[in-house]
């Protein structure tokens, strides 16, 4: 069970995130949506520990941080003076990933310096060093943000697999994917958040957009 519970979430005196409660009890896919500078990516890094906040964020009984979910940013930090294996080993030791697969979902020139990838090449780089590990919650912020159509596929496609045994947690401004694929799908707004089963998505643009 994921379990979110921030009260408070500020930066300096402006207030970002208020009583923000979630509770997913079951693995599938579950959508964030909200318009920009609405506290997204402010929510995702709470949750993961990376911003302090008031409250607490569990998965299981487990504290949430990034020993035991997955994390990849709209625009993720990747070390340009390595190669894309030795990235793959680098962020294995950085957190203690243990027994890794070798499975990967895109195909990218490993032994080429990640500063001569495109953005794409980058994010597929990032992408394939997370899921050296399963983890018991995926966070993706944006995740289809600079990939190619077959790119989309294969990841949108991916996610649905580990979905079957993980909680996904997914932002993005392509709403169909969204449609097709959550359980449920949490709206953040005016330091709130709500959330639409699957049978109340025709709700959700009507209420982004009403202000």
């Amino acid at each position: 069970m994921l379990t979110i519970d921030i009260i408070e979430k500020k930066y300096s005196n402006h207030l970002i995130l208020k009583n923000v409660k979630i509770n997913i009890d079951k693995t599938g896919i579950y959508g964030l949506v909200g318009k920009n500078g609405q506290g997204k990516t402010t929510l995702f890094r709470c949750i993961l520990g990376i911003e302090k906040f008031k409250g607490d964020c569990f998965i299981n009984d487990d504290k949430i941080s990034l020993q035991n979910a997955a994390w990849c940013p709209t625009e993720p930090s990747i070390y340009g003076e390595l190669t894309a294996i030795e990235f793959y080993d680098f962020y294995s030791h950085l957190l203690d990933l243990g027994k890794r697969q070798n499975f990967r979902l895109f195909n990218v020139n490993e032994n080429q310096l990640i500063r001569d990838f495109s953005t794409g090449m980058k994010k597929k780089t990032f992408l394939n060093a997370i899921f050296q590990k399963t983890y018991p919650v995926y966070i993706f912020d944006e995740p289809f943000n600079g990939l190619d159509l077959e790119s989309n596929y294969l990841l949108i496609n991916y996610i649905k697999e580990i979905a079957k045994d993980s909680i996904v947690f997914i932002s993005s401004h392509i709403l169909d994917i969204l449609y097709k694929d959550c359980d449920s799908i949490f709206l953040l707004s005016n330091t709130k958040i709500k959330e639409f089963k699957r049978n109340e998505f025709s709700e959700i643009e009507e209420e982004l957009f009403q202000n």
